[in-house]
């Protein structure tokens, strides 16, 4: 019994010890972060500038600051879909379907400046910014009647300029420079039109055909600043197509994968032109077989790094670029929740972190866990600070003790475990401003520790004492 006493004293030690760690270190910043949109329904578009997010709601268009956290709305809008932000950040443009207008807006007034009617080319949906000039895909859905026109932002009353029309939509829209790219919306399969917007009218300078290159439904597309590729998210092929916007044919790809693993649902291009960004969803109980996101070098279609998050669906065209983070917004399918997801660095060079530790151990024993912190680059990453989290099998946790790096990136840290168990140790580099954040986890199989019990009585006793 003795023996007994002795280990509950110590692992009270152990836990007074651990909770003192807790207290002493700050928690690391959150590497990737979601954040519950409350009360949001039907997320259309987000768009960032002005070191905020928008995402446009079935009323409103909700505003978060650029680490993702809601900091208000702008509201007396009826269904706001697709949104547009100026290069500078200054303005943000929003396709109110409900009313048939688009609506200008003050990006740091967060106040409506001007209206325009569309009454004449109803059901405006997707908009996209060149220039002086707003882009719009309007229709409504599931028919033919759906167009493309152009606003110049210049004039005092801008007076829409149809640039195509009897296309299955609203059509998506792509502009840059002299190109627009309009993708047929809700059809299978569904064609690219690609215009020449420098002269009026504009001129049609070829057509993508669905048929020919077995093209499913679009779920997006983005074109490069100087408008000379577009790049769509159809259903299938499970690809990212580059299209080359003067001869009209498919030019390359980013995410062709040996084996499926989802839909891609939405693209987007970094302000820098970069880096391409790429989600993925399920769809009819197909199970997602691949990470939501990758994160590609637009030069070279090499793929930089991945992400996931089961929170929900990745909804269609909603992936933006604020700085070097990209954002996107989920849907849980049963429930109606939605989720803005933040993925910081994303544009970053990749890292990574090893963790080894022992297979199995003894609580109360101390053990040891070693890894490496490696720079994708091959330079050594000097001292840096990692943070090391040790999970319990009842779901707390404990932050060790501050642990740096060695110059080589190498590194080791001691641990008592307090008790048995599976234990996992989480080790996370937060990153620097070249680096993404990268982590690693090591588990460890924690024996209790033995106990023995003794009784020690007379030999002989009498009846009744």
């Amino acid at each position: 019994m003795r023996f007994r006493t002795v280990a509950r004293s110590a692992l009270a030690s152990a836990l007074v010890a651990a909770a003192g760690l807790v207290a002493a270190v700050a928690p690391a910043q959150a590497a990737d972060t979601s954040t519950a949109l409350q009360g949001v329904k039907f997320v259309k578009d987000i768009a960032a500038g002005n070191g905020r997010l928008f995402i446009s709601a079935s009323d409103r268009i909700v505003v978060a600051d650029d680490s993702g956290t809601p900091v208000g709305a702008i509201t007396g809008l009826v269904e706001p879909h697709g949104l547009a932000v100026t290069p500078d950040g200054s303005r943000l443009y929003a396709a109110l379907n409900g009313s048939n207008e688009i609506a200008e807006i003050d990006t740091t007034a967060l106040a409506v400046t001007r209206r325009f009617d569309l009454a004449a080319f109803p059901y405006p949906a997707y908009l996209s910014l060149a220039g002086d000039r707003l882009w719009v895909g309007h229709g409504p859905t599931n028919s033919w009647s759906g167009g493309v026109v152009g606003l110049d932002l210049s004039a005092t009353t801008p007076e829409p300029v149809r640039v195509a029309s009897g296309l299955y939509g609203p059509p998506m829209v792509a502009a840059a420079g002299s190109t627009v790219v309009a993708g047929e919306n809700g059809i299978s399969p569904a064609d690219l039109y690609v215009y020449d917007v420098s002269t009026t009218p504009a001129t049609l300078r070829g057509v993508i055909d669905g048929h020919t290159y077995s093209l499913g439904r679009l779920r997006d597309i983005t074109i490069t600043a100087d408008g000379s590729k577009a790049i769509t998210a159809f259903d299938s092929p499970y690809r990212y197509d580059i299209w080359d916007t003067a001869s009209v044919t498919r030019a390359g790809a980013y995410g062709e994968e040996p084996t499926f693993v989802g839909f891609p649902h939405a693209v987007a291009l970094s302000p820098d032109g970069a880096h391409v960004v790429g989600a993925r969803a399920s769809r009819d109980r197909i199970e997602l077989a691949g990470p939501r996101i990758a994160v590609y070098d637009a030069a070279t279609t090499t793929k930089r790094h991945t992400a996931d998050n089961p929170a929900g669906q990745v909804v269609e065209g909603a992936l933006t670029f604020s700085g070097t983070d990209a954002f996107t917004v989920l849907l849980e399918m049963s429930t109606g929740r939605y989720t803005l997801w933040r993925l910081r660095g994303a544009t970053l060079a990749p890292s990574s972190v090893s963790a080894t530790a022992p297979a199995t151990g003894t609580a109360l024993v101390p053990l040891t866990v070693t890894g490496r912190l490696t720079l994708s680059d091959g330079s050594a990453p000097g001292a840096q600070p990692l943070v090391v989290t040790r999970r319990h099998p009842d779901g707390t946790s404990v932050t060790l003790a501050p642990l740096t790096t060695a110059t080589d990136g190498t590194f080791s840290i001691t641990d008592t475990p307090p008790i048995g168990g599976t234990l996992h140790y989480e080790v996370l580099w937060d990153g620097n401003s070249a680096f993404r954040w990268s982590q690693a986890t090591a588990t460890v199989e924690v024996a209790r520790q033995p106990s023995t019990l003794s009784l020690t009585g007379p030999s002989t006793a009498n009846t009744g004492r």
